[in-house]
């Protein structure tokens, strides 16, 4: 490659992990609305701006004891639900979810890693599913014991099977309807409640800063910072927008109004959520290292709520989001070029039905990729023959006028026009790449398939940077055979430019080699795959157009 296509692919792919740690990595939410202090002193005051003033508008708890005289402690059972996909535990205390174990993952790479869990307790033992009557005091179900409709669930295939939870609030049934499917991680959930009239007032009637009676359905996790290497925290799709708050960037509570597509927990490959029937807003909440998501919405009328969720607790596998419906899909986040990304996907997963092994499906991938673009970098590469051609009379022209920048630039546009060479031949063809190359990138770093997915020799994780233990040593084998083969690669492409700028150039191997050092070894896969079909390409290339030299 000549000095201007190698500049250009160094920009691209800084630009491109600048737009991964410096966007993807940390999307702001839109417009978070913050509680006034004194509202957030107290159990989660829905405030918006410009409310009535903090001593008016609290919004004290009002605990279960006090409607129902139960005692503090609360002891309940494990009800076990089990599908093909996952083994779930509920607890009938409280009637949250203790454990969710996805069958087809593991927690790690290691030999004997158990089922990888899903549900993390926070920090004071929150637990996702809980219900909240919200009004001028809070009521929540924390402490109240349900009865189940069944001690144990097996659920399999397409067939479907319910679990019911009850337990009372002022005398009334509060339920807990939650339908499972043997082959889908989707799980159905209906939240009903009791009537105004059935309930005291201080549940039903709107805060002291006007906010109305709601009912919110409360999912709380413990998450870890989030690293440059991948999110963890809290995610929703409101008013339309993906939104991702880690636990360093909520501040108390954070109030987003809007239309809630779905809100819950995400990390870099899996997804737990709910997708309400309908919800008015949506309040995060950071206590320690727990994130706290409530989905409200609000009462209307005095008669019972209904409020109906679709639950998602699984990998952010695009058959299985796109399957549960609610937009769950646009957890994986691919950024501006995922339509390109999920092609691609499709393509890999296609392909994978035949191999069966994902690094032959990244090196086919590669070849469909490079069949397509064949023609546009065959055009590029004569194009960087044809500057070559040039050079000689290039120099001279660049000696003549050497004090005279302007004719020097027009002579040699007239030499450009004269043998009708185009100056931007060599990278035009590459930038209608760049969608491709990013699209490429985003699939490669975050689609679920290549977790743990093994290749060959000593590649057992395509998701993670690659080692062969070499003496005690972790070496980076197959960034080092992409280093080489960018060397090779520079070598053999058609040199431009003065001599002390081809031998700067000679450093950007190594640069890119440090680069891919911590790179996902299915994307340094693609990388290699790719440079070796070019070196092909290049080569061909060469043998037949030699140089000439121009009259």
């Amino acid at each position: 490659m000549d000095r201007r296509t190698l500049t250009f692919i160094t920009v691209s792919v800084l630009i491109m992990v600048l737009y991964q740690e410096l966007v993807l990595k940390r999307v702001q939410p839109p417009a978070p609305v913050d509680v006034p202090p004194a509202a957030t002193a107290n159990l989660d005051s829905a405030a918006q701006p410009n409310a009535t003033p903090p001593e008016a508008a609290k919004t004290p708890a009002l605990p279960a004891a006090a409607i129902e005289g139960e005692s503090g402690g609360v002891e309940g059972r494990d009800i076990v639900v089990d599908t093909d996909l996952f083994s779930a535990v509920l607890s009938t205390a409280g009637g949250r979810i203790k454990s969710f174990t996805l069958k087809k993952f593991r927690a790690t790479n290691e030999p004997g890693s158990p089922p990888l869990e899903l549900i993390v307790p926070g920090e004071e033992g929150d637990l996702p599913l809980g219900i909240e009557l919200r009004g001028a005091q809070v009521w929540n179900d924390a402490r109240k014991v349900y009865t189940a409709s069944s001690e144990r669930l097996s659920v399999q295939g397409n067939e479907e099977k319910t679990l019911e939870l009850t337990t009372q609030i002022a005398g009334q049934p509060l339920v807990k309807r939650l339908t499972f499917r043997g082959d889908s991680y989707a799980i159905g959930l209906a939240v009903e409640t009791p009537g105004a009239s059935a309930l005291p007032k201080e549940l039903t009637s709107a805060s002291a800063d006007g906010q109305p009676a709601a009912v919110a359905l409360v999912w709380a996790k413990s998450v870890h910072a989030a690293t440059k290497q991948a999110f963890e925290g809290a995610a929703a799709l409101v008013n339309g927008k993906l939104v991702l708050d880690s636990i360093d960037k909520i501040e108390g509570q954070q109030v987003l109004p809007g239309t809630i597509a779905w809100a819950g927990f995400e990390d870099h490959y899996f997804l737990s959520a709910a997708a309400p029937d309908r919800a008015n807003s949506l309040i995060l909440k950071a206590r320690g290292s727990t994130i706290e998501s409530k989905l409200l919405t609000s009462r209307d009328g005095t008669g019972p709520v209904q409020v109906g969720y679709t639950l998602f607790l699984g990998p952010k596998e695009l058959k299985d989001l796109e399957a549960a419906g609610h937009d769950f899909e646009r957890a994986m986040n691919l950024g501006w070029f995922g339509p390109i990304s999920l092609l691609l996907l499709r393509v890999l997963n296609l392909s994978h039905r035949v191999t069966g092994n994902y690094g032959l499906d990244i090196i086919l991938l590669t070849c469909l990729v490079k069949i397509a673009f064949w023609p546009l970098t065959q055009k590029s590469f004569k194009s960087m023959r044809e500057m070559q051609k040039l050079q000689p009379e290039m120099q001279r022209l660049r000696e003549k006028y050497k004090d005279d920048a302007k004719q020097m630039n027009t002579e040699i546009m007239e030499l450009y026009k004269r043998h009708k060479v185009n100056p931007l031949g060599g990278c035009l063809p590459m930038v209608l790449q760049i969608p491709v190359f990013f699209g490429l990138y985003q699939l490669l770093a975050n689609t679920i398939q290549l977790r743990h997915a093994p290749f060959f020799f000593w590649i057992h994780d395509l998701a993670a940077p690659e080692r062969l233990d070499v003496m005690g040593y972790g070496v980076p084998v197959l960034t080092l055979l992409l280093g080489a083969s960018m060397f090779l690669q520079q070598r053999m492409s058609p040199q431009t430019g003065d001599p002390t700028q081809q031998r700067v150039m000679m450093f950007m191997p190594l640069l890119f080699t440090f680069m891919f050092i911590g790179f996902p070894a299915g994307l340094t896969l693609y990388w290699l795959t790719n440079n070796v079909l070019t070196i092909a390409q290049q080569y061909f290339v060469l043998r037949s157009s030699p140089p000439a030299v121009a009259a």
